[in-house]
C-alpha cells in the first residue's frame, strides 16, 4: 500500500510506548541509504529524527496488522522525512507562540513509559536497541506535547451547530438507513471439509439428537452450551444481530425465514450442521436525527479541525525556509 499524506493529529504516546516495549524496528541491513538532512528555518533535522519517524510508521502499520516490505522502505523514508519536516515546523511554531510544556508532564510521561518494563535494565536495553538515550526520549515527549498543545489551541474554538448537523443529516439520507437484521442463536455440530460419509453421518446423528431434545421442550441456550461446537456456545449460541451478507447463504436464508422464537430444521453449511433459533428482529428503517446527531457532530468537528489545522500548516509552510540539498564541504583543488 502506498503511503498517503496524513494530517498530523494530536500525538498520543501509546505508539512510542509500543515501540519502546519491543515494537518492530528496521534492521540495519534494511535501512535505505540516508538522504541529506533537511534544514527548516536554519534548524537541521537530525538523521535520528527521521529514523524515529520511520520507526513510528512501521510500528503503526504493525499495529494495523501490516508489515512494511523491504521494497517499500525508500517510500517510507521519504514519507518520514516529510513528517519530520512538518513536526519541526509545528514545534517551531509552538515556540513562536510561547507554548511551554510543563517539565512535570514530561517527567510523568517518561515514568509511564518506564513502567511498561519489568526492570530498569530492560528499559535501558530497549532504549539502546533504538539508539536512544533517556534524554532523547524526553526530547521526543517534549516535542510531541508541544505539538499537542499547539493543535489544541488552534482548534479550541471549533464548534458544530445543530443546524449544521441537521443539514448533513438531510443531505445524506443513505448514510442513516439501517438494513433488516435478525438476532439468532445456533447449535453447531462441526463437519470438516474433508470428512467422509461416515463422519458426516455421525455428525448428523448428533444434531438430530439435539433437535429431539429441543422439540421435547429443553432450553435451546442450555443445549447450545452443552452440545454446540461453535465459539458462541459459551453465550448459549447467541450470535447477536446480523444483516444479510454477513453469514453464509444457507444459514442466512434459514435465519431470516424464521419468526421470533422459532427454531429451524437442520441446516447444512460448509461448517457443518446447525439448528438456528431466531430471538429478535429489526426491520429496515432509518436512524433518527436525534440518535445520529452525536456521531454527526463528532465527525463534522473532526473535519473542521482538520481544515483549520491544514490551513495553518500551509500558512507556516509557505513562509518557511526548507532546504533539502546536501551542503558539500569544499574540496582542495590540485595545482596544475
Amino acid at each position: 500500500t502506498s503511503m498517503q499524506p496524513t494530517t498530523i493529529r494530536r500525538v498520543s504516546l501509546w505508539l512510542m510506548i509500543a515501540m519502546l516495549a519491543g515494537g518492530p524496528a528496521i534492521a540495519q541491513d534494511q535501512t535505505p541509504t540516508p538522504s541529506p538532512e533537511p534544514i527548516v528555518n536554519g534548524v537541521v533535522i537530525p538523521q535520528k529524527d527521521i529514523d524515529f519517524a520511520v520507526q513510528q510508521i512501521i510500528a503503526q502499520k504493525a499495529q494495523q496488522g501490516e508489515m512494511v516490505p523491504q521494497a517499500a522502505l525508500p517510500e517510507v523514508r521519504d514519507f518520514a522525512r516529510a513528517q519530520a519536516i512538518t513536526e519541526e515546523l509545528l514545534v517551531q511554531d509552538s515556540q513562536s507562540q510561547g507554548i511551554k510544556v510543563p517539565e512535570q508532564r514530561i517527567t510523568e510521561e517518561t515514568a509511564r513509559i518506564r513502567q511498561q518494563f519489568d526492570s530498569e535494565e530492560q528499559y535501558q536495553a530497549q532504549l539502546a536497541a533504538m539508539k536512544m538515550t533517556e534524554a532523547d526520549l524526553k526530547r521526543r515527549i517534549a516535542r510531541n506535547q508541544a505539538v499537542n498543545l499547539l493543535i489544541g489551541s488552534l482548534v479550541a474554538d471549533v464548534r458544530v451547530s445543530d443546524e449544521e448537523a441537521k443539514a448533513f443529516y438531510d443531505a445524506n439520507p443513505d448514510f442513516f438507513k439501517t438494513p433488516e437484521q435478525v438476532r439468532a442463536s445456533h447449535i453447531l455440530i462441526k463437519v470438516a471439509p474433508e470428512a467422509d460419509e461416515a463422519q458426516k453421518a455421525e455428525a448428523l446423528q448428533k444434531i438430530k439428537a439435539v433437535q429431539k431434545k429441543i422439540k421435547a421442550g429443553e432450553d435451546f441456550a442450555a443445549l447450545a452450551q452443552t452440545h454446540s461446537e461453535g465459539p458462541s456456545n459459551v453465550k448459549g449460541g447467541d450470535l447477536n444481530f446480523f444483516r444479510r451478507g454477513q453469514m453464509v447463504k444457507p444459514f442466512e436464508e434459514a435465519a431470516f425465514a424464521l419468526q421470533a422464537d422459532e427454531v429451524s430444521e437442520i441446516v447444512e453449511t460448509p461448517f457443518g450442521y446447525h439448528l438456528i433459533k431466531a430471538t429478535d428482529r429489526r426491520e429496515a428503517g432509518t436512524v433518527s436525527f436525534e440518535d445520529a446527531k452525536p456521531r454527526i457532530t463528532q465527525n463534522l468537528k473532526k473535519e473542521k479541525e482538520g481544515q483549520v489545522f491544514r490551513a495553518h500548516l500551509e500558512k507556516i509552510r509557505a513562509t518557511a525556509d526548507i532546504k533539502h540539498e546536501k551542503v558539500e564541504a569544499p574540496t582542495a583543488q590540485s595545482e596544475s
